[in-house]
């Protein structure tokens, strides 16, 4: 009998949960990531099946740790991906900072050959001079070559071309057509870029973990777009990866949603280093593009805000004596202040001296808090600022909140959606403890916690089915036939299907699904709506959601069409709850260590039955994640044992 397993991991910890409803977190370790995971599937009896999200990609961007890139260019365009749209993320700045591309000009070779933009040859490609800036580049110590030659989204013969000629100097390459055939040479270029500078680390480290898992584990990883891919693959592209572990918690909130009846939702994951967000409307959002790092990164991935917010975020005083949150975190080593080890106060460590958690069920009781070290460094920063120390304990936890308000409003308000109208679906080993104070803030009603909410990203792996998504740039006015749109995606269609058919799944078992790329005529950018059997008034209806108006006299172009292919999986299914009428019981009070004198119930969710409510100050807890329910909200057990927080203004 083989055993799936869903492992996500984090800056903090590293999340657990296996198909028969075993749930653990263990501390990460940035320097050999693969050894926690082969530790923890090492402790599941019998064959395994791996499901994997990792924030490997996304750390190795956000940190500028990427390998040494060179670039192959068109002869003349050497500058094209520095000098990028010019775009100004801070218009006032007086000494703006642009976001740095992944290579420099000296690792940057241009090579001649060109394509005119139908995709006809205007001048042929010098196959020699590649192999000579290929030579080059190499001596001069890169370690991955990205090619990115003009139009080659309309012909890919040149870059091909290329590939053949750079195979025998022994580099991985990664040409712009094969991972990215839409027009824009700025957006395709950067992403055969970054996905260049990943694939020595990504490739180390999935190999890595294959020869600590050894052969009897079948293993696949979870891609940006909310698909499961073998590693192998995703060594190749690593830059779909880029969201790969909040993808997971996506996955698993629309199962959540659903089953309690909450649509929309927003989605709130807070971790130990970030906190990204999303809004569901009836299914996980896609979107055609990302961005990193102040980049653009154009691969089909779910629609998730991050922000540099989590329960690791350190506190500390600025050049000016102002307090700071975030977004530098703590991580796991050394981590917050009452892991016994750091000398500065997190997020964490100031929910835990509010009286907020409740130490026995932190991490399943597994790490014992130093609450005197979190109290003494609280303290030593309070007298520092001028602030009473729980003055400043409670000012840390309303900065965090204000940094996820924020981005909620992101996803919500600044995309035209109302957020009162949505419900807000917490999860992360930090969300509950957030939860309340942020729907207060936003006009919501209500906040919805999924059992185990502290390892629902892993949850989410186990839900989450194989798929793959394929794209070609069109550029034609007007909408196509149905017809000549069926001619355009057919191709498409199967090429991802042969891809599933080759690793054994039926034909039968897969799930084709149509997007475009629409625009009005004259726009610079296009929204993605689903094909449909009215495509032209879903755009119309998207653009007026977005943007506040439609014209429906306005001509239109197709710009591209996408085709998703995943296979088809049982639908999740969750546990019901038996109902009991008594009030619950609580295992014991907490209250704050530094100031508090109130104390409040705690209530140990795992003996919670439907129907049960709990009015707050209260703590509600297992073993992954803790509910804090102020004075101004009350929690209902629903029957699939979803905690539903009623919160009032």
């Amino acid at each position: 009998m083989t055993t799936q397993i869903g492992i996500d991991t984090g800056g903090t910890f590293t999340d657990v949960v296996t198909a028969d409803g075993t749930a653990f977190k263990v501390p990460s370790s940035r320097s050999d990531p693969a050894r926690v995971i082969a530790d923890a599937v090492a402790s599941v009896d019998g064959r395994v099946e791996l499901r994997h999200g990792t924030t490997v990609a996304t750390n190795a961007v956000l940190e500028g740790k990427l390998a040494r890139v060179g670039l192959i260019v068109n002869e003349g365009f050497r500058d094209v991906l520095t000098i990028g749209r010019q775009a100004r993320p801070e218009l006032y700045a007086l000494e703006p900072r642009r976001p740095a591309i992944p290579t420099s000009r000296d690792l940057c070779a241009e090579v001649p050959g060109r394509l005119g933009p139908g995709g006809e040859e205007l001048t042929a490609f010098d196959v020699d001079a590649c192999v000579r800036a290929g030579r080059r580049l190499k001596r001069r110590g890169v370690e991955a070559i990205a090619v990115v030659l003009l139009h080659a989204y309309a012909n890919p013969s040149h870059e091909e071309a290329a590939l053949a000629a750079l195979a025998p100097i022994g580099l991985p390459v990664t040409a712009s057509s094969g991972l990215n055939p839409e027009f824009r040479e700025v957006e395709r270029g950067l992403c055969a870029l970054f996905n260049a500078g990943l694939r020595p680390l990504v490739g180390r480290y999935l190999a890595r973990l294959v020869d600590a898992l050894g052969d009897d584990v079948r293993t696949t990883v979870m891609t940006s777009e909310g698909g499961l891919l073998a590693p192998g693959e995703v060594a190749e592209e690593p830059a779909r990866l880029l969201v790969s572990g909040p993808a997971g918690g996506l996955v698993a909130s629309q199962v959540w949603a659903d089953a309690v009846g909450a649509s929309p939702a927003m989605t709130l994951d807070m971790g130990g280093t970030s906190t990204d967000v999303a809004f569901l409307d009836g299914d996980v959002p896609r979107a055609s593009a990302l961005s990193i790092a102040g980049h653009t990164i154009r691969l089909p991935s779910l629609e998730i805000h991050t922000v540099g917010a989590g329960g690791g975020s350190l506190v500390r005083a600025d050049r000016g004596g102002a307090m700071t949150v975030g977004p530098e975190s703590a991580g796991a080593d050394p981590g917050p202040a009452a892991y016994g080890i750091g000398e500065e106060i997190t997020v964490t460590d100031a929910n835990l001296l509010l009286g907020r958690i409740a130490p026995r069920f932190f991490a399943g009781g597994a790490d014992r808090l130093d609450i005197a070290r979190a109290d003494r460094c609280a303290r030593k920063l309070a007298k520092r600022l001028g602030l009473a120390p729980r003055r400043m304990l409670e000012g840390v936890v309303r900065l965090s909140d204000l940094v996820m308000t924020r981005a909620l409003r992101v996803i919500s308000l600044e995309r035209g959606r109302d957020p009162r109208s949505a419900a807000l679906v917490v999860f992360g080993g930090a969300g509950g403890l957030h939860g309340v104070a942020l729907a207060r803030a936003l006009g919501v009603s209500r906040v919805v916690v999924p059992p185990r909410p502290g390892v629902l990203s892993a949850q989410g792996l186990l839900w989450a089915s194989p798929a793959r998504t394929l794209s070609r740039s069109v550029l034609e006015r007007g909408l196509p036939s149905s017809t000549a749109r069926r001619r355009l995606v057919r191709p498409l269609v199967e090429r991802l299907r042969d891809g599933f058919v080759a690793e054994g799944y039926g034909k039968r078992s897969l799930i084709a699904n149509v997007s475009l790329d629409v625009r009005y005529r004259g726009q610079s950018f296009e929204l993605e709506v689903p094909e449909g059997d009215d495509p032209l008034a879903a755009f119309h209806r998207s653009h007026e959601q977005r943007y506040g108006f439609a014209d429906l006299s306005r001509d239109v172009e197709l710009v591209a069409v996408r085709v998703r292919v995943a296979v088809r999986t049982p639908a999740p299914m969750v546990a019901r709850l038996s109902a009991s009428r008594k009030s619950p019981t609580s295992v014991g009070r907490r209250s704050a260590p530094i100031g508090g004198k109130a104390a409040w119930p705690v209530f140990d969710r795992d003996a919670l039955r439907a129907g049960q409510a709990v009015a707050g100050p209260a703590l509600i807890a297992d073993r992954t994640a803790t509910v804090w329910v102020d004075d101004r909200a009350r929690a209902v057990v629903h029957r699939t044992g979803a905690l539903i927080v009623e919160v009032k203004p």
